[in-house]
């Protein structure tokens, strides 16, 4: 065993040679357009730094982040003729920030290149470098603002994408039939945008369901007169910090990175849960620089039917958030509750203020009864319930300042978020975050910073700060302190924690760049306190343009758990005419004899899809990806596959999921057109 891990190692020592890799699933900006001196982050590294933060999520919840990112990505933001609001949706921005280019473009005039962004004292360089993925310059936007309206459907795009992941093992739920078909993931993506209307369209199947068991769909309509936007079929919204309705928002305590939403957009991926289903419409005048008093009001309706576990009442006792609908039980679960949605907001822009308010009313078909156990003794109970809330925020060069106050008719619950942030300098940002859930506090549409996976019972205070004290080293950090008044799932009483990290980054030189991360964490489980720590190692080098290579360590110790390990080396690069061709190999050996010290490995994915795997323990795990465009046809065809073999077991996971071999393989298959 320990021959074969030592021969591993040297297969991944000897692996340090020039490859290509799977990078960026879209063009690159023109790096003709930014100064020899100005640097930006791939979104290759933009989506591993992410995955970093997010280790701990669910693949949905995780690819739901994903796809939204991605479509600001492949929608870029034209920088020279977008509005504040337009600004506001990407959740690295403060408003101090946003007001800062806003001022720049208006008073020095439209930018050339995005290089410009280096002239803003008000933007960080942690920020900066990651701007240029989501704001472009188009040269031509004067122009077409001046031209006549062509229509509903003028300068209209289309796009279809669809991937299938094949399994190439059997779990035991297919031997013994109880799931209902294949082991085959397949799910396809339409989407139409022209400069009023977008349409999308989507249908999913997981492994082991009937085929294609979720589909959805949209219509929407934008800047059309007073109609900034309206939708009918799945969409998502947020407004404020999410407290009461901020549905796939973007959190992570890394830069105290948060955003709502922004308003209303539609659902462009294929997620099961987190979306609304009905119409929604905003109404109001686009915010400018010149004109920065606006009103916006928005009305949204949803009517879903949605998963639940059933009491012998027929009353529900839990929600269910799966999606899946592998077995005839989990099938018996499908949509057998109805829910009904109703709700407005209003906001008030002037000059540096901001003020808004959001409501809504939500309707259960059937009672909600959590039962009595006693960590559920303030889950939401009846059929209806009630939000409200307002959030407010005042910007101002370098400061920041926001908050929300929430209110649930339920229990008469009170949740409060508010933050500051501090541009000192160029090189250096520091945040403070405060938090108060009340545990008698529920939103079911809530999506905030929070330790627990509900904006409920919670009281946390965080500090944060990013810092480059030399050109070559970064250093980012964050405390956040925690407690709850409730005993949480697995408690017989109230708890608190903490949870530290410490980052440094130092680029050694134009090809080489070296990266640590220290994390600690104490949190309490089953009336125990365990300290969790987590060092991350990585050093990358690269040797020419388009070629990377990354080695990493991971280490998480627990004081009463057997430490876990990982290191792994990947390759990535591009190669062809026009770096048509993307691949990328990651070789990794992981030793993590617990779960709870399990280890996490980044490896190259197709777009939109998990990166970051977490295992525990002992074996071996590799992965290769390659993306191949033609250019002429707009066609982009990619392919992974991985491999996962244990040494220390005959078989992997465990009930209906288990493989009854050490063994895992699967292969993904992804193909999009643009048209």
């Amino acid at each position: 065993m320990h021959r074969l891990a030592s021969i591993f190692l040297t297969i991944i020592l000897s692996a340090l040679v020039p490859l290509h890799s799977h990078a960026d699933s879209v063009p690159d900006r023109k790096k003709s357009s930014l100064p020899p001196d100005y640097t930006c982050l791939s979104w290759d590294d933009f989506i591993q730094r992410l995955s970093i933060s997010h280790e701990e999520e669910g693949e949905e919840q995780w690819e739901m982040l994903v796809e939204q990112l991605e479509w600001l990505h492949t929608h870029p933001i034209d920088i020279n003729n977008a509005g504040p609001e337009e600004m506001a949706i990407l959740p690295f921005l403060t408003p101090a920030q946003i007001e800062a280019i806003q001022a720049y473009v208006h008073l020095d005039g439209p930018m050339k290149s995005l290089g410009e962004l280096a002239l803003i004292p008000a933007l960080d360089n942690s920020t900066r470098e990651v701007l240029p993925l989501f704001f472009v310059v188009k040269q031509e936007s004067a122009k077409r603002q001046g031209n006549e309206d062509k229509g509903w459907f003028a300068y209209s795009k289309h796009a279809l994408d669809t991937r299938m992941d094949i399994p190439l093992y059997y779990r035991k739920g297919y031997q013994t039939g109880k799931y209902r078909r294949n082991p085959l993931y397949s799910r396809i993506r339409y989407n139409m945008e022209s400069k009023h209307v977008l349409i999308g369209a989507h249908a999913k199947k997981d492994p082991g369901e009937v085929f294609y068991d979720s589909y959805g769909g949209y219509a929407m309509i934008r800047d059309k007169g007073l109609i900034r936007t309206a939708i009918i079929g799945d969409y998502r919204a947020g407004w404020g910090e999410g407290l009461v309705i901020g549905r796939g928002g973007y959190m992570s305590k890394s830069n105290m990175m948060t955003s709502s939403g922004q308003g209303i957009r539609p659902m462009t991926g294929v997620a099961e849960y987190t979306f609304l289903r009905g119409m929604a419409i905003t109404l109001g005048r686009a915010q400018t620089y010149q004109q920065r008093q606006n009103i916006t009001g928005t009305i949204f309706a949803s009517f879903q039917a949605i998963d639940a576990t059933l009491n012998e009442e027929g009353e529900v006792k839990t929600l269910i958030e799966s999606g899946y609908h592998r077995t005839d039980t989990e099938y018996a679960k499908k949509h057998n509750t109805l829910t009904s949605l109703l709700g407005a907001h209003v906001q008030a822009n002037i000059g540096n203020f901001q003020l808004g308010a959001t409501g809504y009313w939500q309707h259960f078909n059937r009672t909600l009864s959590p039962g009595d156990d006693k960590y559920r003794r303030w889950y939401p109970r009846g059929k209806n319930f009630g939000i409200i809330g307002i959030h407010g925020g005042y910007s101002q060069y370098r400061w920041s300042i926001s908050g929300e106050v929430a209110y649930s008719t339920e229990n008469s619950g009170i949740a409060a978020l508010g933050r500051i942030q501090w541009l000192a300098d160029k090189r250096l940002k520091i945040g403070a975050l405060g938090r108060y859930y009340d545990h008698k506090y529920h939103s079911f549409q809530a999506s905030a910073i929070c330790e627990n996976s509900n904006v409920q019972n919670e009281l946390g205070g965080m500090l944060s700060l990013e810092a480059q004290p030399f050109s070559r080293l970064t250093i980012s950090a964050y405390a956040d302190f925690f407690a709850d008044y409730w005993p949480r799932y697995g408690m017989t009483k109230s708890s608190y924690g903490q949870e530290l990290m410490a980052e440094a980054k130092w680029q050694m030189h134009s090809k080489h760049a070296l990266s640590v991360r220290y994390q600690l964490k104490r949190k309490a489980s089953n009336d125990q306190m365990t300290p969790h720590n987590k060092i991350r190692m990585q050093w990358s080098y690269l040797p020419r343009d388009g070629w990377k290579l990354q080695s990493t360590a991971y280490i998480h110790l627990a004081s009463t758990y057997t430490p876990g390990y990982a290191i792994s080396q990947m390759i990535q690069g591009q190669m062809l005419k026009g770096k048509a061709l993307r691949a990328g190999i990651m070789m990794g050996y992981f030793h993590a004899p617990d779960y709870s010290t399990r280890v996490y490995i980044y490896e190259p994915s197709l777009w939109n899809s998990s990166t970051s795997t977490s295992f525990y323990g002992h074996g071996i795990r590799m992965a290769a990806c390659i993306r191949y465009s033609i250019l002429a046809l707009k066609l982009t065809l990619e392919a992974k596959y991985s491999v996962t073999h244990m040494f220390d077991r005959e078989t992997i996971s465990s009930g209906l999921q288990e493989i009854l071999s050490p063994t895992r393989q699967d292969v993904s298959l992804q193909a999009k057109v643009n048209f």
